[in-house]
């Protein structure tokens, strides 16, 4: 019995430690997405601070991953594009700091026996905006946030299965207006 608590404590110490991305978006309720057909991704302003995430074979895959959902959902890439997609990266250094109580071990004199461990990481963002071409406004965006650069993942793999959760939470297709679908999941 003893072991097994120690095992099911272990498990849960492990869940909490293993990276999580984290993923929202938000919407101009008044943009009507019926009319959009074509995209183009662009760069975003600025240059970006994060050596890994910015650089220029990351910057390659997230704009291939893109052009692959967009294309998925009906979407053609054009010189002269309805809908403007702008991305960017960023990242910042960050502890999480782990406490188990594991409860008296030797009676009520000797105390709680309280471990406490550290973990210092990087915590990366990926944010994802769709602006209308004519107006330049924003209509969509969507971000992922928690570790982006994970040392043992394939960052081919990493940023395509990035790259598709925020646009899951894309829910239009090329010209069809699904907001009611938006609305139902807010």
């Amino acid at each position: 019995m003893k072991y097994s608590v120690i095992g099911v404590a272990a498990a849960c110490w492990l869940t909490a430690c293993s990276p999580t991305i984290q993923v929202r978006s938000d919407y101009d309720r008044g943009a009507d997405f019926r009319g959009y057909r074509t995209y183009a991704v662009v760069s975003a302003p600025g240059a970006n601070p994060d050596p890994v995430m910015g650089s220029q074979l990351m910057q390659k895959r997230i704009t291939q991953a893109l052009e692959n959902e967009m294309n998925a959902r009906g979407y053609k890439e054009s010189q002269q594009p309805d809908l403007l997609i702008r991305f960017e990266t960023d990242a910042r250094n960050l502890q999480q700091i782990q406490s188990m109580n594991t409860g008296p071990m030797w009676g009520w004199w000797w105390g709680n026996n309280n471990n406490v461990s550290s973990r210092n990481y990087e915590e990366n963002r990926l944010i994802i905006s769709l602006l209308d071409a004519r107006t330049k406004e924003m209509v969509w965006q969507g971000w992922a946030k928690g570790e982006l650069n994970a040392r043992k993942k394939n960052r081919d793999e990493l940023i395509r299965e990035t790259v598709a959760r925020v646009m899951e939470e894309y829910p239009h297709r090329a010209g069809f207006d699904n907001s009611a679908a938006i609305s139902d999941r807010k």
